[in-house]
């Protein structure tokens, strides 16, 4: 678990909470290194390579999640591999009874940004047709609990390919210049 450094009081309940932002979920974040730096608060990074929704609760319960964070969750292009293929409904569940079992002060979702389907290894891989299902579950999800969403597409979009390592799956280092300010700006909005 990753650690970046930074410390914000926050004044509730006439105490002082640190702040603290904490990442969730696949390795779109679990490959943030240098990058911690420049989120709010303490950084706890529990994102895990190969992490789909099914380690959702695992990873928050050993962060210990606190009514004072800002949680930044990153879920869908794993769930998307027909390896682990996690059904729809399950994967909107999952994200759902997260979200109601946990009370932060603030959610970020980072929306999957789909895949570079001529790189992939294997004909049976993703799809960015089947990623759109999961990132619109992700949007629907966010939108009932009120947490803010970083269309990870969307940023990317002017980069293409280019924002993705060989592997057609992980960001590159353009990917993240374009997507890691949109999520500490996302995280920055949280009142």
């Amino acid at each position: 678990m990753g650690v970046g450094r930074c410390g914000d009081p926050d004044r509730r309940r006439g105490r002082s909470l640190t702040v603290r932002t904490v990442l969730l979920g696949d390795s779109h974040l679990a490959r943030l290194r240098r990058e911690l730096d420049s989120f709010p608060g303490e950084v706890r990074n529990a994102a895990e390579g190969g992490a789909s929704s099914r380690d959702l609760m695992g990873q928050a319960a050993a962060v210990g999640v606190r009514e004072s964070d800002v949680v930044v969750l990153s879920v869908g292009t794993n769930d998307a591999a027909p390896w682990k293929h996690v059904p729809m409904p399950e994967f909107a569940q999952t994200l759902s009874m997260l979200a109601a079992s946990h009370a932060p002060r603030g959610w970020v979702f980072v929306a999957p940004p789909g895949v570079v389907e001529a790189r992939l290894a294997g004909a049976r891989d993703r799809t960015n047709a089947v990623i759109d299902d999961y990132r619109e579950a992700v949007i629907e999800v966010a939108g009932q609990v009120g947490g803010r969403v970083v269309r990870t597409d969307l940023l990317l979009a002017p980069l293409g390919a280019k924002a993705f390592a060989d592997d057609g799956v992980h960001l590159n280092g353009a990917g993240y210049r374009v997507l890691v300010p949109a999520i500490v700006a996302a995280c920055g909005a949280i009142p």
